[in-house]
């Protein structure tokens, strides 16, 4: 399967990318804070919350936890049930799953020690990764289908796992977040695709052609087209139907309209 950008390489790359509150240096957004409220019924969080003023706030944090060690063996399995926490944290109210179902016995509570084993294992194949020399088929699906073992954590969730892991890393590539609005907008970029899924990799694909155009890091493109997207549509498909009712701002709407034409 062979896809691209599109229509979607005439953006204005450098006002998005700036406009993805997700990364918001200014404020704690009402999604991440939903979602730390949520991951925090798990315990290991909470503590930290007086001193997250913003969303870069926590993604410092989450950095700064990786980046402690240097070794997959060095960190406890506190300290990876505490960075998978504030991921899941930082992806907002969709990340609560693990912390509220099911409902008398949250999964990520009641098997916590599961969910830790599983977790370093992916960990332990993120350090083997050599990002000059790898095959996504034999390094990095594997990795994201581990994480997909634990209960109610979807790709949605695990490329955002990948994602901070790779960025935090220094022998890992460049790893993005495939969401159900990245999925929709990259599928109304590509409409001679007919597949109901486009595959992650294909994605991937996708963003490294369109590094070369741009010269933006593959999670930059990635963070620019995200939050064009949040500013037309709803987070289902790209269609005129569901284009947002108001735009924060008109910025590329040509490019929009013509993406659902």
């Amino acid at each position: 399967m062979k896809i691209g950008l599109g229509k979607l390489i005439e953006i204005d790359f450098k006002f998005w990318l700036k406009s993805n509150d997700y990364y918001s240096d200014k404020k704690m957004t009402t999604n991440v804070k939903t979602g730390f409220n949520h991951v925090s019924k798990a315990g290991l969080i909470r503590k930290y919350k007086e001193n997250l003023k913003t969303n870069q706030d926590l993604i410092n944090l989450i950095k700064q936890k990786i980046k402690q060690k240097n070794n997959p063996d060095f960190y406890s399995d506190i300290d990876l049930l505490t960075i998978f926490d504030l991921i899941q944290a930082w992806g907002g109210p969709m990340g609560r799953g693990p912390y509220v179902q099911p409902k008398a016995n949250p999964s990520r509570k009641n098997q916590e020690k599961l969910y830790a084993q599983t977790y370093r294992r992916a960990v332990e194949m993120l350090y083997e990764i050599d990002k000059d020399n790898y095959v996504y088929e034999k390094n990095i699906l594997p990795i994201k289908d581990k994480i997909e073992e634990l209960k109610r954590v979807g790709e949605s969730f695990s490329t955002k796992h990948l994602s901070f892991w790779s960025r935090s890393l220094d022998n890992c590539p460049n790893l993005v977040i495939y969401d159900t609005r990245m999925r929709e907008i990259i599928r109304a970029a590509n409409k001679n695709i007919k597949d109901d899924k486009i595959p992650y990799k294909n994605f991937i694909d996708a963003l490294l052609k369109g590094k070369e155009v741009l010269k933006l890091e593959i999670h930059e493109i990635e963070r620019a087209i995200f939050a064009f997207s949040s500013n037309y549509f709803k987070n289902k498909e790209c269609t005129s139907k569901n284009l947002n009712k108001k735009f924060k701002t008109l910025k590329d709407k040509e490019i929009a309209m013509e993406l659902v034409s």
